[in-house]
């Protein structure tokens, strides 16, 4: 779930804008890592994990 609440907020954002994302599901690690890295117009920033919470920092490159 997080990957698809994280492409539809990364659509209404201006370029250069960043995106904070937490979620509680370990798999968001790979899974954030892999639809960024698949995906054009965005950028993982970084990923970080703190008391079974992950926050990612996603960049939008392009429209």
């Amino acid at each position: 779930m997080p990957v698809v609440k994280t492409k539809q907020a990364t659509g209404g954002l201006g370029v250069d804008s960043i995106l904070e994302v937490t979620a509680t599901d370990p798999g968001s690690m790979s899974d954030l890592f892999g639809w960024a890295d698949s995906t054009d117009g965005v950028e993982l920033l970084s990923q970080v994990e703190g008391d079974g919470v992950y926050t990612h920092y996603i960049r939008k490159t392009e429209q």
